[in-house]
């Protein structure tokens, strides 16, 4: 879907997190919100770009974990998908992803570049910029690319104020991941987001509940 702001809610990283913990308190496991937002960057890549080979970038957080649900995905219809992991998965739901991902995982610091490159180092809730070598192996692989994707925001922008943290690559497309945050509609964010599309993982629904008077 492409961006509408109009109609979707724009929530800032702890409004994000709080409508994903109204999910979570009605029994649905991260992992399955996880697998939601995997699904939602594949079909947005599929609709984008004919098959290539593709590089998904995963970092320890659930942003990585939707990366591995993604690079799985990406892989199941037919694409040449190898996954760089910047570091160990941290969260049991990262694990998860992790392990249901059956191929190899490279390390960020010798992968080889690709066609499609997709950032799942993090998203929603960064407050500090890359160390140099991630953020200057992040640039490099994106200045290779054809194409390159960001899952919920580019690595290296702050959510709330749109601000780069450090040298932020720019990316072909964005996929905002249930809501809009910020930092997709203001400058200087916006631009380094390219195209902004909006992957409906069941957020925006909850974020209406929430903002509803009474």
């Amino acid at each position: 879907m492409e961006a509408n702001h109009s109609n979707i809610p724009i929530l800032t990283a702890a409004q994000t997190r709080a409508a994903e913990q109204v999910i979570f308190d009605r029994g649905v496991p991260v992992i399955n919100l996880m697998e939601k937002a995997g699904s939602a960057v594949a079909d947005a890549i599929c609709a984008a770009y004919a098959q290539s080979d593709a590089l998904v970038l995963c970092g320890p957080g659930n942003n990585g974990g939707d990366g591995y649900v993604a690079a799985r995905l990406l892989q199941e219809r037919g694409w040449n998908v190898r996954v760089a992991a910047l570091a160990k998965p941290k969260t049991e739901a990262c694990r998860i992803a992790r392990k249901r991902w059956d191929g190899e995982v490279e390390s960020l610091n010798s992968a080889a570049p690709a066609a499609t490159v997709i950032d799942a180092l993090f998203g929603t809730g960064l407050t500090r910029p890359l160390d140099n070598q991630a953020g200057s192996r992040l640039a490099d692989l994106i200045s290779a690319s054809t194409h390159s994707v960001a899952i919920d925001l580019p690595s290296g922008i702050e959510t709330d104020t749109g601000v780069l943290l450090g040298n932020v690559p720019h990316f072909d497309i964005t996929v905002a991941l249930g809501v809009y945050k910020p930092a997709h509609v203001t400058l200087p964010a916006k631009k380094h987001c390219g195209r902004t599309v909006l992957g409906d993982i069941g957020l925006a629904d909850i974020a209406r509940e929430m903002q509803a008077p009474g």
